[in-house]
């Protein structure tokens, strides 16, 4: 029987993200995978926010790392 991925959300500077949870090792640490967000999430998970200057970086990283799920203001 199949069972739904697990994810887990980080919140380290380094390592801000969300991640899939690819394996369970027998001494406790997980194997994670970066899971793709969405800029929209992204954007509503920090509005308003105020960074530092490390936070600042890795919300950058973040957000380079979504996929645009925004709509096109000026259609062609």
């Amino acid at each position: 029987m199949a069972t739904a991925p697990k994810h887990v959300r980080l919140s380290d500077p380094e390592l801000a993200g969300r991640y899939e949870v690819v394996e369970h090792r027998p001494d406790g640490s997980l194997v994670l995978r970066p899971e793709q967000e969405r800029l929209s999430d992204v954007l509503r998970d920090t509005e308003g926010a105020v960074f530092k200057d490390e936070e600042f970086i890795a919300y950058l990283e973040r957000v380079a790392a979504t996929e645009d799920d925004l709509a096109d203001d000026n259609p062609s």
